[in-house]
């Protein structure tokens, strides 16, 4: 058997957990089911057309929103970066390891910035469908903030990793 070496030019990175916070499905599936008995009012009211519409923009306005901060303000590309399905992190997340702060820092941009811009079309679309695109919006976010609230502690050293079952918070 042969000794693997690394080479002068090798980067080594140790990270050590510091927060791991499991997902537990029957969270996920009463969230989802929220979400469903709003679906079943709007169809009761025959008005669903908002919820899907809301469903439809507002994770690719979250992806929009996350590529102009990253091109304006990093001025880096979105390499790590991928679209998922999966609660709590619908939309574009991080593939591999994120600085905490940044990430609670691009989360409160999209909170805001997302809002801001549903209300400014307030003259030309109906109330209800502003409302439905703000609660979708409040809906995909409150997960990632939540998660982010419980890291806090950590924000100035870790290093948030996402994966299917858990959020993992490291220092490097």
């Amino acid at each position: 058997m042969k000794d693997k070496q690394l080479s002068k030019e090798s980067t080594v990175y140790h990270y050590r957990l510091l927060q791991r916070i499991h997902y537990k499905p029957l969270y996920f599936q009463l969230y989802w089911g929220l979400l469903g008995l709003v679906f079943v009012w709007d169809l009761i009211r025959l008005q669903p057309f908002p919820l899907l519409l809301g469903l439809l923009l507002i994770p690719n306005l979250h992806t929009l929103l996350i590529y102009l901060y990253f091109k304006f303000k990093e001025k880096r590309p979105l390499k790590q970066w991928m679209f998922q399905y999966r609660l709590p992190w619908i939309g574009y997340v991080p593939t591999s390891y994120f600085a905490l702060y940044r990430m609670m820092h691009l989360h409160i941009h999209l909170l805001w910035v997302t809002i801001v811009i549903c209300c400014c079309f307030y003259p030309w679309v109906s109330i209800n469908l502003i409302a439905h695109v703000i609660f979708v919006h409040l809906w995909v976010i409150a997960p990632r903030l939540f998660i982010l609230f419980q890291l806090r502690k950590h924000a100035e050293s870790g290093y948030l990793k996402l994966n299917e079952q858990d959020t993992s918070c490291y220092a490097q």
